[in-house]
């Protein structure tokens, strides 16, 4: 059974309730400094916490990506990374952690990666 592939417009729509969910759940932060967001160590580890890095580096550059049709190297799978991080945090993920393993989902689908190549 195959599923249709996801509109960039339901791509929008999931980064944008994935952006609101940090704020609704307390996990936003304000717009980290250049140096910080220059980081090149993988997910700005020595910089930033996770969720900032999704706020203002993940999300972002998966908007552009799309908004550019440029093309992703790899599947995205950053649902179970999160899920690791997430573990220590207080607020609750669960509806955040479900939102990543949606959008792991259907950019995989947008991008069309061979199923062997999808984690």
């Amino acid at each position: 059974m195959s599923l249709k592939a996801p509109t960039t417009s339901d791509l929008f729509a999931l980064l944008d309730e994935i952006a609101h969910t940090l704020r609704e759940i307390g996990l936003n932060t304000e717009r980290p400094n250049d140096i910080a967001l220059a980081s090149t160590a993988p997910f700005c580890f020595d910089t930033l916490e996770f969720h900032a890095w999704l706020e203002w580096v993940f999300l972002p550059r998966m908007q552009q990506t799309i908004e550019q049709e440029l093309n992703l190297a790899a599947p995205c799978n950053i649902a179970p990374l999160a899920e690791y991080q997430f573990a220590t945090y207080a607020e609750p993920t669960h509806h955040l952690l479900a939102l990543l393993a949606e959008l792991d989902t259907q950019i995989n689908a947008y991008f069309d990666f061979p199923m062997e190549n999808k984690i």
